[in-house]
């Protein structure tokens, strides 16, 4: 079988999810190509577009949020059936041209988008150049996203089956919706010891961890975290902060508590998993793909204060369901953390009802579903 996965660099999220159902069609021994949607316009156009998005999501959180609440209205008013396209289908329907070129030359099996603007350029080609192939849409975060309803994806994979309702609202039909889970790599499938894990990272078997992680684009005041959780927290607990490439804000850390062997500050790492093995509790951004690691881990989550927009509703769905607590500030960020640390009731609340949420084999069964509905075609 041969896969096309289209997704985009806005947020690692989208390439992460991406990249787990690469790793099962891999094992699978299928073949399985991911490609960013936007190159197809041009590199250049890709990175302004995707440096564009990360800016006004960084700089201007508010702002983010008003255009993700018109995008939503906007999906809305502009259903499949009707004529009227959102400007996010215009702009991708530019590069439909060269993506169908690559398509046919290819020869794919099986479509899946990890982000809405694939889905776009490709409904643009089923209504105007006539095109066959199979689409699949994987949701990356705990709502359908803003005007999914337009799109004429075959197939839409939703985080949660209590997350349906916000793909039935905007008019999506309940057929194409199929409860899968947001797919993670297979090492977040598995837990280690905790004694075991702290030993292969060479971290203190003694007292608690605090896991920190800054996001892929480095969101959040994390130098104010850092130093609210080590003055509020007992000289027995440790801090580890992950903050990727974000090399400013390692440098900014190292600076400021860098003296304080309480710390562990770590860069780049594909050792995640082990990281969240290794800890007690999670304090992150409530990005789609994070919270659902942390999720299948059952590792106690703290959210920081989400960005208006997808992240508001991935909170929503995780307090609702009682899969983490969130902070209104920086301030109380670092404050639930420590007290999640010391209250063990409500870490076992926590734990107890991300056991009974959480779908850890996403990847297994979107791969699965998907050969057999090709095979059935």
């Amino acid at each position: 079988m041969k896969v096309l996965i289209l997704s985009c660099n806005t947020g690692g999220g989208h390439n992460t999810a991406a990249k787990a159902i690469k790793e099962y069609f891999d094992l699978l021994g299928d073949e399985c190509i991911i490609k960013d949607a936007l190159a197809f316009g041009g590199q250049k156009a890709s990175d302004l577009v995707c440096d564009s998005y990360i800016e006004i999501v960084k700089r201007t959180p508010k702002l983010f949020g008003d255009f993700y609440a018109l995008g939503k209205k906007m999906g809305q008013y502009n259903s499949s059936e009707k004529k009227i396209r959102s400007p996010i289908y215009l702009i991708n329907k530019i590069y439909s041209d060269a993506l169908d070129d690559y398509i046919k030359e290819e020869d794919f099996d099986a479509i899946i988008c990890t982000h809405i603007f694939p889905a776009e350029a490709l409904t643009h080609l089923k209504r105007r150049h006539d095109f066959k192939k199979t689409v699949f849409f994987v949701s990356t975060d705990y709502a359908a996203s803003p005007m999914l309803e337009e799109t004429l994806v075959d197939v839409i994979f939703a985080p949660h089956k209590d997350s349906i309702p916000t793909f039935t609202r905007k008019g999506i039909s309940a057929e194409k919706i199929i409860p899968s889970g947001i797919p993670v790599a297979q090492t977040f499938t598995t837990k280690l010891d905790k004694k075991e894990a702290r030993m292969q990272l060479g971290l203190s078997e003694k007292g608690k961890i605090i896991l920190v992680m800054t996001g892929s684009m480095g969101f959040g005041d994390t130098l104010e975290m850092t130093k609210d959780i080590l003055q509020k927290a007992d000289k027995e607990t440790h801090l580890i902060v992950i903050t990727g490439n974000n090399q400013e804000l390692y440098d900014d850390i190292k600076k400021m508590y860098g003296g304080d062997d309480r710390l562990v500050l770590v860069g780049f790492t594909k050792q995640v998993s082990l990281y969240m093995d290794a800890s007690d509790v999670f304090l992150s951004k409530p990005g789609g793909l994070s919270s659902t690691e942390a999720l299948v881990k059952t590792i106690p989550i703290v959210h920081t204060a989400p960005i208006p927009g997808c992240e508001s509703e991935n909170v929503s769905f995780f307090i609702k369901h009682h899969l983490s607590i969130c902070a209104d500030t920086t301030e109380e960020a670092g404050e639930l953390a420590v007290r999640m640390l010391q209250d063990s009731f409500l870490r076992k609340q926590v734990e107890s009802a991300q056991k009974n949420y959480k779908c850890e084999n996403s990847a297994r069964f979107i791969v699965e579903y998907i050969k057999k509905y090709i095979e059935k075609k």
